[in-house]
């Protein structure tokens, strides 16, 4: 399988019994030896530092040794729809798709359709929701995320004109046609998770609007966000191509594919058993460069989110690998401008992702606010996984059968009852 299991946590198991015996998952579990707890792990924190990435940089070169070809049976260079960078878009409706007037009164009748079931908002599947002209436009759509530039933006809801339970119908009745399947997004079984600024809400040190670095969401081929309200300023969300960057660093840098490519980076899972496991970040597999990693849970993001005591941290190289894709995915990003009421579609396989800091204000009530959805398409659509990433979209969209996660579907952010601040917000990925 190419990656191992960390030892024993002593939370709730990160992996169903179903799981366990499905992927033999317990045959991986490897004891770290007691040299490795006292193993010297790199400097490095959630947040970015490009003075200490560049020495850090400078510090391995001048050691020498570096591998100087990508490793056996990798490319040198990918090409294709995929290969982009910011200069490549002139207009935005090279990726933005305006819905009619047409399209808007199409929406309203699969609405009335689907309601006409009587069922709750998210049992919304295409089959409910007819859109015969709007359909189609939208398996182009699809194709693209999947097949071509592997982003698009729908542009023209208004999440005022609808009531929440009809909103969400609506939302969710146009993802299904990009990916059916939707996935538990934390260790309790959220199917959406709002994405907000916790400090507004609960009086907490904001840990979540500052700049956040490039990552992808773990466990999902689409991620989608829903815009339902924008920052008074900042907040933008950027895009940059997992294989501009991995072109750049095979041709100037090809001994840290070698680091990202090896299945030792230990992911953690946030005080459950097994404590950690490890993997690679990127993977060569059946013809396409797969990336998939979380910042968060390969170094923690600060107080609110310390990594977990105990376990392996990153090495120098590793260190200098994951700075490496992040201040190189900059050089090359896309700032799509943002709307309330945007459907953000992402190959969350393919393309990075990050947020530029933000500031609400309460005054006016303007407050950054999207909602997330990982979407699977089971239809023949997403890409061949390697076996470490077929557990991955496992766990978090088979495994129905796990009496040990629920399935919740917030239409709202959570508030506790007595205090009306809120309870949980978007995080990376759990």
């Amino acid at each position: 399988m190419m990656m191992s299991i960390g030892n024993m946590g002593s939370g709730p198991s990160y992996y169903s019994q179903g799981l366990r015996a499905r992927f033999n998952i317990d045959a991986y579990r490897v004891q770290q030896a007691r040299a490795e707890a006292n193993k010297p792990y790199a400097d490095i924190s959630y947040t970015v530092d490009e003075k200490k990435y560049r020495d850090r940089a400078a510090a391995r070169v001048r050691a020498g040794g570096l591998p100087t070809s990508v490793p056996a049976g990798w490319p040198t260079e990918l090409q294709g729809p995929l290969v982009w960078s910011v200069d490549d878009f002139e207009k935005e409706e090279e990726y933005v798709y305006h819905l009619t007037e047409a399209d808007k009164a199409e929406i309203l009748e699969a609405l009335a359709v689907f309601n006409s079931y009587g069922l709750d908002s998210h049992k919304v599947t295409k089959d409910l929701f007819p859109l015969p002209n709007l359909g189609p436009i939208l398996s182009g759509i699809r194709d693209d995320i999947y097949f071509g530039k592997g982003f698009s933006i729908i542009r023209g809801l208004n999440p005022d004109d609808y009531a929440i339970t009809d909103l969400t119908a609506i939302y969710l009745g146009i993802t299904s046609y990009i990916g059916q399947q939707r996935g538990k997004q934390d260790q309790r079984g959220s199917m959406l998770i709002h994405v907000i600024k916790r400090g507004d809400e609960t009086g907490f040190d904001d840990q979540y609007g500052e700049d956040k670095p490039f990552h992808t969401d773990c466990v999902t081929d689409t991620l989608c966000l829903f815009t339902q309200g924008l920052a008074a300023s900042g907040g933008q969300s950027c895009i940059a191509s997992a294989y501009t960057v991995y072109n750049e660093i095979a041709r100037t840098r090809p001994d840290l594919i070698h680091t990202l490519a090896a299945p030792d980076w230990p992911f953690d899972t946030l005080g459950r058993d097994p404590a950690y496991y490890k993997r690679a970040l990127m993977y060569w597999h059946d013809g396409r460069l797969i990336t998939s990693f979380s910042r968060r849970l390969l170094v923690g993001s600060g107080p609110f989110n310390p990594r977990t005591p105990g376990i392996p941290g990153l090495t120098e190289a590793q260190a200098e690998a994951l700075d490496a894709v992040h201040f190189i995915a900059k050089q090359h990003e896309i700032m799509p401008r943002m709307v309330r009421g945007d459907l953000r579609f992402i190959n969350n396989m393919a393309l990075l992702h990050r947020r530029e800091a933000f500031e609400n204000d309460k005054s006016s009530g303007e407050a950054r606010h999207l909602v997330r959805m990982w979407l699977h398409n089971d239809e023949g659509v997403c890409w061949s996984l390697p076996a470490p990433l077929r557990l991955a979209w496992a766990r978090v969209f088979e495994d129905e059968g796990n009496k040990e996660r629920g399935e919740h579907w917030d239409l709202k952010p959570v508030r506790d009852p007595v205090t009306g601040h809120i309870l949980r917000v978007g995080g990376s990925c759990d």
